[in-house]
This record gives structure tokens, sequence and C-alpha cells, in this order.
């Protein structure tokens, strides 16, 4: 689906000024310089691209149904953020999303940008896995920051965005989320989410940074049955039903600034009992996979700079800064 070209996008502020009220041609016309057949022609158009807009031949034309779609006007639409989103960049179709945006960083592209895709033909999570991005059925999308913080601190904005996304499910849809460290988001044991961060940096210092954020919104259980490491899910398949993609983003875009700006606020330390009461593993037994060393233990927490902390079967506290985790029923016990 492609944006509205900018007078289709008039024609459709217009609308939304009256809702549920019919806007006559002839009104629309003379705003917005136009014949009124020209006005007619927007309307075909924005019909096009799934507007439900009733025409009446002396009243003339109601906005009645809005499509599901990422486009610029439906996420900007009610979108209360201050930096995030502002400069917003929609693509049909994509390789991906995180691409697009380490390009549009190298040429300038300001802090908070946004870019979101209906469909990733290389979508990619850690490790260059495969994430699945059927169309029109996820949320594909890359937050570009430019951060002051040196690359330690600024490498700690996934979990950032975890939290931001862990919350957001459990308080806009009461779905019963978790985090499993360090960058998946769980809705009952199961992957919902997905998030990736590269960046680039002077030694120490950060030049920028992207988020990449994957997530399962109107996917099929028979669309997530796929030989995945970890169970998955949808936010369809736990409600029940499908939702407009548009609250969820806006909702956790909106959450995703608050949370980004009390990080650099009031540093990492405000965030992490945070992190810690939305963990799915803390206090049980899991197996990260560091490289080709898997490590057992129990997960005990984390550091002041987010690394997990694991008492290994052995009986040492040891420290993790990146790995793929996985629980284990039952006890660890000793070879």
């Amino acid at each position: 689906m492609d944006a509205p070209e900018a007078t289709s996008r008039q024609v459709l502020r217009e609308l939304r000024k009256n809702p549920g009220a019919y806007v006559s041609g002839t009104m629309l016309a003379d705003r917005l310089g136009l014949s009124r057949t020209g006005i007619w022609k927007h309307i075909r158009n924005l019909k096009s691209l799934g507007y439900g807009i009733v025409s009446h031949p002396r009243e003339g034309y109601k906005l009645v149904e809005v499509p599901d779609t990422l486009i610029p006007e439906e996420v900007a639409h009610d979108l209360r953020t201050s930096w995030l989103a502002g400069n917003y960049h929609y693509l049909a179709t994509v390789g991906s999303t995180n691409d697009v945006a380490l390009q549009l960083a190298l040429e300038g592209a300001p802090h908070g940008t946004v870019v979101s895709a209906e469909e990733q033909t290389r979508g990619r999570g850690r490790l260059r896995r495969d994430w699945l991005s059927s169309p029109r059925r996820g949320i594909y999308m890359t937050i570009l920051l430019r951060t002051p913080l040196p690359v330690r601190e600024a490498s700690q904005s996934v979990y950032i965005a975890a939290l931001a996304l862990a919350k957001t499910l459990h308080s806009t849809f009461r779905l019963p989320s978790s985090i499993k460290w360090p960058n998946d988001v769980l809705v009952r044991h199961k992957k919902v989410a997905g998030i990736l961060t590269e960046m680039q940096s002077d030694q120490e210092q950060t030049r920028f940074l992207v988020i990449g954020i994957g997530i399962n919104v109107n996917h099929t259980q028979e669309e997530l049955a796929g030989p995945f490491r970890y169970p998955a899910t949808s936010v369809a398949v736990e409600l029940g039903r499908p939702i407009r993609r548009q609250e969820l983003m806006k909702s956790f875009l909106e959450r995703f600034e608050m949370e980004y700006d009390r990080f650099l606020d009031e540093g990492f330390g405000a965030i992490l009992p945070e992190l810690e009461e939305f963990s799915d593993i803390l206090g049980k037994n899991v197996s990260v996979l560091c490289g080709k060393e898997e490590i057992e233990g129990r997960a005990l927490g984390f550091t002041p700079e987010g690394a997990l902390v694991l008492l290994t079967r052995e009986g040492r506290k040891q420290s993790i800064w990146a790995g793929d985790v996985t629980r284990v029923e039952g006890s660890l016990q000793d070879d």
C-alpha cells in the first residue's frame, strides 16, 4: 500500500475534522483550491487505499472507516510524542528497516527518525537469524537515536525498548508480558517480539544507533508454527482477536519516548527494578549460549550495567553480557 499523495492527505485531514459528519464537496474544493471533480479524484484515491468514504449527492463525503495500515497519516494521527517519529519513513516492502535506517543515519536523518514497512524480505534478528515478516500482519520498524552516551551505555537502549513494549502490552492490552534477556518480549512465555540494535561509533563514543523492533501482531497460530528456536505467538492469538496495528504502534512509540527520556535523565539504575519485575528468567534455571560456549545456572539478577548474573552449577557468580537464553526445567546437575 502506498501513502496518499499530498493533496489526498489534505482531503483526509478535512474529513477527519468532522468525524461522523458529511463534508460538502464545494467546501472541500474552496478550501483546497480545487474543482469538485478534483476533489472526487482524491476521494477515489483514498478509497483505493482502503479508506471507507460514503458519498452523498447533496451532503458530500463522510469518512466511515480507516484501513489497518502504518502510513504516515495513520501513525501521526493523535500521536503524542515530542521528538519521536516526527521524521517518519513508510515503505510498503523493504529488505530490512534497519538497513534503511542505517543509510538514513549516514545521510543525516535526525534523532527520533522512524522507519516502518508493511513487509520485510530480509528481516533479521540477533546473530543474523531470519525474522518472519508476513505482509500486513506485524509491525516492522526501526528507531534511529543520536545519543551522546558512551557505547556501553548506549547499548542499554535495547532494554529500554524491551521494557517499553512489555509495559505497552501489559497496560494497553492487559496481556501478561515479560522480557527474555536481552532482547525478546514474551506473552505467556512465548515470543511475541524481537529487538535488534546496531550502532556506529568512534572508539568509545556513539555516533548513532538503530533499534529494530519486530512484533507479531495479527499473525495466526498456523503462520507461527514454523521451526523456531523459541515458541512463538502473536498479540491476536493471545487476545483471541485481531487488533489495529496503529493502536499498538502509537502506544509503543509514546511509551518508548517516555522510558528513553527517563533513562537519559535518571540513568539505567532507574530502569533496572522494572526490568527485574518484567523478567521471564530471574530465579529460574537457564542455559546461556555464548558463541560456542554454553553456560548453565540460576539467573540471579542484572548488574547495574545490564549484564545477566548467573549462579553457575559450580557455585560461582558469573556476569554475561550477551547470549541466547533458554529456561531449563528441573534442577541443574553437576557432570
